[in-house]
């Protein structure tokens, strides 16, 4: 297995696509200072994995992308490839080829791929793991380093013979199993402590759950009774809804009836308003033919004499047509003609009201005879004609005494 090409795009002072490719044998990189050679081994280290900025020559990640210079503006990102023979099958994949790429953003972002597939930083790890290289791998000594290497203690020339040896990716591996362990453990802790805590509360727990169940209970029966209430309002409603359709269904049969009715009375209203109409002249010529009889009549009365309070009653028995003054069937009579009274004791006559005229001048009351006789007349009676024409009598009543 050997490097094949590596890519350099953005990365530190290589501003452009910057490809250099390693062929077999012993391949070196010349340069005065400041030409970039570090940069070189900087970007093998960072695309096989390298998280520290110090490790990098760099305060932090983002200083790894081109700032820029005068002529030239910044750029967003690094991007570096590198591909790997694997003829010889030292890497645990089926490609003959293997092109490692890291691009980071400057905002912080990182992306790997394999072959152009994505992938975490962790399967680049396992994958340069097994191959002896990688970037806890000491296969890249770097300025000052090898200083370090010649005074190291027993254990870091320890790690230094066990990565020779192969056996540091095993130890890394046990590490991180170790870890994965101790989180396992913790996780387990905690759940055991879950586990205790929930023991203490099963028992109330458990009376808060046979409460749901009561309270589920209630609440079903009390739904049911509900949907009952409900299915019993409904068929109230129905039967009253019925009711209601066949009450209006009858109102409506009595509005048709009474609108019938009422078009019938007004059919016979406008029928009597138009016979009205046509008899009003008849009418009125009926009522003026009344009222100048009425007329005629009060003007012959006074032409014969009657009083204007007398009352005339009609009697065929007792019909008078001697008198030529008072009509055929008519007989004068005094308003008021109080009833006679007999007294109980033998021989003896109450005196009857006599008869005054409203007039203040009309005679004195006559005293009732005692014993019949022929000059006897009864205290309503006017008196004599000889007497009237004396006494003030008016002249309209003469005549009509008389007859």
């Amino acid at each position: 297995m050997y490097l094949k090409n590596l890519t350099l795009r953005g990365f530190k002072s290589f501003a452009s696509a910057t490809t250099l490719r390693f062929e077999p044998g012993i391949t070196c990189v010349v340069g005065p200072n400041g030409s970039g050679k570090s940069n070189v081994v900087d970007a093998l280290s960072w695309v096989m994995g390298e998280q520290g900025a110090k490790s990098l020559r760099g305060g932090k990640m983002e200083d790894v992308i081109f700032a820029g210079t005068s002529t030239r503006q910044a750029l967003g990102r690094a991007e570096v490839s590198l591909t790997i023979d694997n003829n010889d099958g030292a890497l645990p994949i089926d490609y003959t080829e293997v092109t490692i790429k890291r691009t980071m953003f400057r905002n912080g972002g990182s992306e790997y791929a394999i072959n152009g597939d994505t992938c975490r930083l962790l399967d680049i790890q396992d994958l340069l793991s097994d191959s002896g290289i990688g970037r806890e791998m000491h296969v890249i000594v770097g300025q000052g380093q090898l200083d370090t290497v010649l005074h190291a203690g027993p254990e870091e020339r320890r790690a230094l013979i066990e990565e020779a040896a192969g056996i540091l990716k095993h130890r890394k591996r046990k590490e991180k199993a170790i870890r994965k362990l101790n989180a396992m453990q913790g996780n387990l802790d905690r759940v055991t402590d879950l586990t205790a805590e929930l023991r203490r509360q099963l028992k109330p727990l458990g009376r808060q759950a046979e409460l749901a169940r009561r309270a589920a209970v209630i609440q079903a029966d009390l739904r049911d009774a509900r949907l009952r209430l409900l299915a019993d309002d409904i068929v109230t409603l129905t039967e009253q809804l019925s009711k209601e359709e066949a009450d209006e269904k009858e109102v409506r049969t009595r509005r048709g009836a009474a609108e019938t009715a009422l078009n019938q009375a007004q059919e016979r209203e406008a029928e009597l308003e138009e016979r009205s109409t046509a008899a009003a002249p008849a009418l009125a010529r009926t009522t003026e033919t009344y009222h100048a009889l009425s007329r005629l009549t009060e003007r012959l009365d006074a032409v014969r004499g009657w009083p204007p309070n007398a009352t005339r009653t009609w009697s065929p028995s007792r019909a008078r047509s001697s008198s030529a003054a008072t009509p055929r069937n008519w007989r004068w009579r005094p308003r008021r003609q109080p009833p006679r009274r007999r007294s109980s004791r033998p021989g003896w006559r109450r005196p009857a009201r006599s008869w005054r005229p409203a007039s203040p001048s009309a005679p004195p009351p006559r005293t009732p005879c005692t014993a019949r006789s022929a000059a006897w007349r009864p205290p309503h009676a006017p008196p004599p004609s000889d007497a009237r024409a004396s006494s003030g009598w008016p002249p309209a009543w003469r005549d009509c005494a008389d007859a």
